[in-house]
């Protein structure tokens, strides 16, 4: 079964926020949780954002 568009754009975003930045896949998510939390945004818009 494949992913749903929704988790393709969330690895998506990690895969970007993990290659400009130098971190590891964990920690990519953990930034998007943060930057989700201080900005009052959904992860999955934050993720389409940078997508």
């Amino acid at each position: 079964m494949r992913p749903g568009p929704a988790i393709r754009a969330i690895c998506r975003a990690i895969g970007i926020v993990v290659r400009l930045a130098g971190l590891r896949a964990e920690d990519g998510r953990d930034v998007l949780r943060e930057i989700s939390q201080h900005t009052d945004i959904k992860m999955r818009h934050v993720t389409e954002l940078i997508v």
